[in-house]
């Protein structure tokens, strides 16, 4: 990174939050019966359980803990859910609940990044990260290197974004979970990046991710093992790979993990 150039990591969290829009399965806002079925307490056990394995211990684990992580929940969430989240997350260095009202998914995005902003920073890099979904322990790290790398490269102030095209699809069945080995042709979700001066409001939610790269420079590494995404039946959006996808044995794929990530195969299987 150039002297000078003070780059914040902020990582954003959509923890069930009642959005106007942003839903693909339909629903929005403070309609009562769309609360009513985002707020049921055997949905929200779900994804809790599916946030306390995967995406907070993948974040714990992070080699570079210089970030700060927004959880993004609704004013309306209750509070027995809310002091569970805030109880869990505590040991997670720069991490945030922030609770606003129903509002326009951006907006509400882009307020809570807002929040979460230092005076000091020149420029934010914002990634996003779903509550059922998990990165490797090095994703911080690498994000942080390469953006220092390329942000030069591609314009101190220009929208960059980076990401990872490899990693897993875990399907959560009733005959036994099932993992694939995908490598994407577009950029996924998971830990997916974008860089900006701070001045600007401009964020990784701006576009649909598989289009980043028709708006925007992009980087993505199609190396390193980087995100396992899970596929059950609370998935708002379609799960599928845009690239090559494909069965992995579960004997082979633990070294992987092991490696990768900081939980065993063994607890996937039963996730």
């Amino acid at each position: 990174m150039k002297p000078g150039i003070r780059n914040q990591i902020i990582g954003m969290m959509r923890f069930s939050y009642p959005s106007e829009g942003g839903f693909l399965k339909g629903g929005q806002g403070e309609d009562p019966a769309f609360e009513a079925r985002l707020y049921a307490p055997d949905r929200l056990e779900r994804r809790f359980r599916m946030f306390e394995k995967l995406a907070l211990p993948s974040l714990l684990a992070q080699t570079d803990d210089d970030f700060r992580m927004v959880f993004l929940i609704g004013r309306s969430l209750p509070d027995l859910w809310r002091d569970r989240l805030t109880d869990l997350i505590a040991p997670l260095r720069g991490a945030r609940v922030v609770a606003l009202p129903s509002m326009p998914h951006y907006k509400a995005i882009r307020r809570a990044f807002a929040m979460a902003l230092s005076d000091t920073a020149t420029h934010v890099t914002g990634f996003r990260l779903d509550d059922d979904d998990a990165l490797d322990r090095d994703h911080i790290a690498r994000m942080r290197q390469v953006v220092g790398a390329l942000l030069p490269i591609s314009g101190l102030d220009l929208p960059l974004v980076t990401g990872c095209n490899r990693g897993f699809f875990l399907e959560l069945r009733a005959d036994g979970n099932r993992l694939l080995a995908a490598n994407e042709k577009n950029p996924g979700a998971q830990g997916l990046a974008m860089t900006t001066p701070a001045q600007v409001s401009e964020n990784i939610f701006r576009r649909n991710h598989r289009f980043a790269s028709q708006f925007y420079n992009t980087f993505t590494d199609a190396n390193q093992i980087g995100f396992i995404r899970t596929v059950h039946m609370d998935n708002d959006s379609d799960p599928h790979a845009t690239g090559s996808i494909e069965p992995m044995e579960w004997d082979a794929a633990a070294p992987l993990i092991a490696q990768h990530f900081p939980f065993t195969a063994e607890m996937l299987q039963t996730l």
